[in-house]
């Protein structure tokens, strides 16, 4: 292999090296998350009627949308269940604005901690 060749292999390999140094310095610097996308349920302070605290760890996960029936009754969410045999029923007057304009639920077992619903504009 002429010299030429083999100098412009080891320097991409610097360089390759290089990016992938700068890379993880990149990820390992980065902000923690302890609940990901729901950090600001946790940050926020947030807390239901009776005074507990919407967020532990791994409590809290999106809805989608498409799951989320807004009732008379309250929002049916329909891929929860309550433990009685038919899907957790959101009063109105227990759900807190979402931040983020998504549907959130915060919950141990079949207990409801919290739900975040967007703002409904009216």
């Amino acid at each position: 292999m002429p010299a030429a060749k083999r100098a412009c292999l080891a320097m991409f390999a610097v360089i390759a090296m290089t990016l992938a140094l700068l890379l993880a310095i990149a990820a390992l610097a980065a902000p923690a998350r302890a609940h990901g996308d729901a950090d600001w349920i946790n940050k926020g302070g947030y807390r239901n009627a009776a005074g507990e605290l919407c967020c532990g760890k791994n409590d809290c996960f999106e809805l989608a949308p498409a799951r989320v029936l807004v009732t008379p009754r309250g929002y049916e969410l329909l891929d929860e269940p309550s433990g009685n045999g038919s899907h957790m029923i959101v009063p109105h007057e227990e759900r807190q604005v979402s931040e983020d304009g998504k549907y959130w639920l915060c919950k141990v077992g079949f207990r409801r901690r919290c739900f975040f619903a967007p703002h409904q504009g009216f």
